[in-house]
């Protein structure tokens, strides 16, 4: 007996990246975290230091560091991890489903506006042609 395969479907339970990460400094800093080479490697590779690259990324109150975008990308090129990417995506690129709620809401509010207008130029239409009979002396 020959086995096709076919199709598999793949359930992935885990949340969300905005779910898990509050903030993308959040996303960014556990992705240093989980990188397998450990963070002094990703600190070289971002030519800054160990102490440095966790200031940045945990800054206390009143510490004017911050992780900046050059930084951000230093880290996604280092780590080669997408996520903080995602974290964007997902705060500023709608998904489907809002998109669908959007343009629903969107037509039913159109709707009433829609038909008025509609209604008048079905009468436009008709005065129109009641117009044009009585010019050529049908009415």
């Amino acid at each position: 007996m020959r086995v096709i395969p076919g199709n598999q479907m793949t359930l992935d339970f885990q949340p969300s990246v905005r779910a898990r990460f509050p903030t993308l400094r959040q996303c960014v800093h556990f992705v240093v975290l989980e990188d397998p080479r450990g963070i002094k490697a990703v600190a070289s590779d971002c030519d800054v230091s160990v102490s440095e690259l966790s200031r940045r990324l945990a800054p206390t109150d009143g510490d004017p560091r911050s992780c900046d975008v050059n930084l951000m990308v230093a880290i996604m090129k280092s780590t080669k991890s997408q996520l903080p990417l995602q974290w964007l995506i997902g705060e500023f690129v709608p998904d489907d489903q809002t998109r669908l709620s959007s343009a629903l809401s969107t037509a039913e509010q159109l709707l009433p506006q829609l038909q008025t207008a509609i209604g008048e130029l079905q009468r436009a239409a008709q005065n129109s042609g009641q117009s044009s009979a009585r010019v050529r002396g049908i009415g």
